[in-house]
């Protein structure tokens, strides 16, 4: 039996999304904190009394200490999350997302200005006196938030090659290897469906043709030796 292919498509990108994303939940939620980040000066309240008011001082401590580099595969099991400013503190660790509403908050709580920036694959917080670097600088800047509000342009800076190996290096490579076996087998198994569903038909239909022709052999045996032709 042949699939249409534009139900195996379909399949194979539900299963892909299921692999990725087995609470499809999580991801609703990130993009509603990702249009409405969750800056949350209560959370950070402890945090902000114990920090100096420089912003960067604050910045570093953030960084270091208090969100220290971790993929979203390795804290949330998933390939992007976006918490909120509690979820962040209580990881202990996370990526820009996490780094940058935990900075956002203790900055509010201190009444420092800011804004959250974004490029292609990052976000960061900009800060009077903040010091451009080679991913937070204004070329490769594609959002910028303000009263509540995302601005969007291209990004002056902008190279399609760099870009998909940092998209691999984000997302794929710190993919669990069962997580890539799942994803990669079942999503190859779905498209590949009707070439294998051929291959069976095709070897079941061989087995049927020979079956009747050896079993035509004792037949024919027993006619010869009685002298029939």
């Amino acid at each position: 039996m042949r699939i249409p292919r534009k139900i195996l498509i379909p399949l194979a990108l539900v299963w892909a999304f299921l692999v990725l994303y087995p609470d499809p939940a999580v991801l609703v939620r990130s993009v509603r904190d990702t249009l409405h980040p969750q800056i949350d000066t209560a959370a950070v309240a402890g945090l902000a009394a114990s920090l100096p008011d420089n912003p960067r001082l604050i910045e570093r401590a953030v960084l270091t200490r208090i969100v220290p580099y971790a993929y979203d595969w390795q804290v949330n099991g998933v390939p992007w999350y976006f918490p909120t400013t509690a979820e962040a503190v209580a990881a202990g660790s996370g990526d820009c997302e996490s780094r940058a509403v935990v900075l956002a908050s203790i900055l509010a709580a201190k009444h420092i200005p800011y804004q959250l920036r974004m490029s292609l694959d990052h976000i960061w917080v900009d800060y009077p006196g903040k010091v451009p670097n080679a991913i937070e600088n204004s070329g490769v800047t594609f959002a910028v938030r303000r009263g509540g509000h995302y601005f969007l342009h291209w990004p002056k800076d902008f190279h399609p090659y760099q870009e998909l190996k940092d998209q691999l290096a984000i997302y794929w490579t710190p993919m669990p290897p069962s997580r890539k076996a799942l994803f990669l087998g079942g999503t190859l198994l779905i498209l590949s469906f009707n070439v294998l569903a051929g291959w069976r038909r095709r070897m079941v239909s061989g087995g049927r043709l020979l079956a009747p022709a050896a079993a035509d052999v004792p037949l024919r045996r027993r006619l010869a030796g009685r002298g029939r032709p």
